[in-house]
């Protein structure tokens, strides 16, 4: 577990934070540069972008909220009942957390709590899923989120986006031109028996997927059964079946609306 890496993911995301909200409203323009002139973004609202903040909302509320849980001041309060020996029955009520419910905020308190990080038993866990989330904010701000990876071009090896729903992707190196499902479909067999972790596979699988992926997802999965946990790695990290993920990713609709998701009590 790297606390400092963590703390300086965590330092950073006001910033950040404040350059997707700008990337969301289309006050910003993203995408690659074509020539003299930026390439158009079409919409006026970048959904890409939408929900990359709104997974990394939920990563930190989820966080948070756990971290409280497990380590958050309490009392003993009496329920009203008595036991068959007259005593009376009490109950331990957490107190309430007083946070704002913004993600500068909910970084800072992180940032307060290194030695709750490191005690927790799924602290590697924690670490990884907020690094992946802060690199995915990242990668939302600086590129066109609407394209889609396709791998290396067969012929110089130069990496291949395509815009959505183009059949054919052109490389700006070489100039070759090749077919987009098949690139993609080669891509994701080659992965499909590889064990990763939770965080890797968010790191890797949106880009083959073109789809929204996030290690909390994954992890959802494994709880609610549609995934199974594997061998952990060394860390003592579990990792799941990357053929697994593509299968239920597939099947999964992604969100098609921005909502909020916030830690109770914040």
């Amino acid at each position: 577990m790297c606390l400092g890496r963590l703390d300086g993911r965590l330092a950073e995301l006001p910033e950040l934070v404040a350059d997707l909200d700008d990337t969301v409203a289309r006050q910003t323009r993203t995408g690659n540069r074509i020539g003299s002139r930026p390439a158009e973004t079409g919409l006026p609202y970048n959904l890409g972008a939408a929900e990359v903040r709104d997974d990394l909302r939920n990563v930190l509320s989820t966080w948070v909220r756990d971290l409280w849980e497990s380590n958050g001041p309490g009392r003993e309060v009496s329920t009203g009942e008595v036991t068959l020996d007259g005593e009376p029955v009490t109950e331990w009520v957490l107190d309430p957390l007083n946070l704002d419910d913004t993600v500068p905020e909910m970084a800072k308190w992180l940032r307060r709590h290194p030695s709750w990080i490191e005690d927790h038993p799924a602290g590697g866990e924690l670490v990884d899923e907020i690094t992946d989330a802060v690199e995915r904010v990242r990668l939302a701000v600086d590129l066109p989120p609407a394209r889609v990876y396709c791998g290396p071009c067969p012929d110089c090896g130069a990496d291949l986006y395509a815009l959505p729903e183009r059949a054919i992707v052109g490389c700006r190196e070489c100039d070759a031109r090749h077919d987009v499902e098949a690139l993609r479909a080669e891509l994701l067999d080659a992965a499909r028996d590889t064990l990763a972790t939770a965080a890797e596979i968010a790191r890797a699988l949106p880009r083959l997927l073109g789809r929204d992926l996030s290690a909390n997802t994954v992890r959802t999965w494994a709880r609610t059964g549609r995934i199974t946990r594997r061998k952990p790695d060394k860390q003592g990290r579990p990792r799941y079946l990357v053929g697994e993920v593509i299968d239920v990713a597939l099947i999964t609709p992604t969100r098609t609306r921005v909502t909020r998701n916030s830690a109770e009590g914040a």
